[in-house]
């Protein structure tokens, strides 16, 4: 579904992205994770090519993303981004519903009550606006939106990540089983290693724009690199510090 072919991002004289090669099958829930300014939302952007390799092939179902239109390539991806971007003076229906809009389908009001449905919110939010939404309810909004035209790859750019716990266990649940239900392709970049791990079948580690380590979750923990194991750190000092509190 998605290729990078020996992809290089750089920004003067920053380099982003170094020789990434990278193929993402139909089907997998994979996670890109990484300290800050490892690459992971660059690498991530390149697919809706709202960042542009300066060497290297980006290819989305075989086709190579800077060969056509970009609006066209979006419409075709779905994409949620942390703090969702709802546009503020539109309806819900009207959010949700601008994708397939642009793209010209029918049954609109029956396709946007079914997302709500998908995402676990009630019908009559249809008619609210995003300011009377609270965070979780938006961030189900957006996903929402990012699946309205049915893509078959959805991109995620850290959904959840100004949530509270346990409204982003919550939707992370939700999301996982969105990904099964709609048969998706879904690349989610998320800083929180052990959500990655819980959420994703193939977890990617980035580190000064490479990838450094590429596994299955249970890989990634055995993995010896000094930055995978810098970001488990944390989550294991977290746990053991739980443990010791309900022993």
């Amino acid at each position: 579904m998605l290729e990078y072919a020996d992809v290089s991002v750089r920004r003067g004289t920053a380099t982003l992205l170094e020789n990434i090669t990278l193929a993402i099958p139909t089907g997998s829930f994979v996670a890109l994770t990484g300290s800050s300014g490892a690459g992971k939302t660059t690498l991530l952007r390149l697919a809706n090519r709202l960042v542009t390799a300066d060497t290297g092939e980006v290819r989305v179902a075989g086709k190579n993303v800077a060969a056509g239109d970009p609006a066209t390539l979006r419409r075709g991806i779905g994409y949620a981004i942390q703090g969702v971007g709802l546009f503020p003076h539109w309806t819900i229906a009207e959010n949700v519903a601008a994708v397939p809009r642009l793209l010209g389908h029918t049954g609109l009001a029956a396709r946007v009550a079914e997302l709500l449905e998908l995402v676990e919110l009630p019908r009559d939010f249809a008619a609210r606006y995003p300011r009377q939404l609270s965070g979780g309810q938006a961030s189900r909004v957006g996903l929402a939106r990012a699946l309205a035209a049915k893509p078959p790859l959805l991109l995620l750019d850290e959904p959840f990540g100004a949530l509270d716990p346990e409204t982003r266990a919550n939707l992370g649940d939700r999301l996982v089983a969105l990904h099964r239900e709609q048969n998706l392709t879904t690349l989610m970049v998320t800083h929180d290693l052990a959500d990655a791990l819980l959420r994703a079948d193939r977890v990617i580690v980035l580190d000064k724009g490479r990838i450094v380590a590429d596994a299955a979750p249970a890989g990634i923990v055995a993995s010896d690199h000094p930055a995978v194991r810098a970001l488990i750190a944390s989550p294991l000092a977290q746990a053991r510090r739980l443990a010791d509190l309900l022993a």
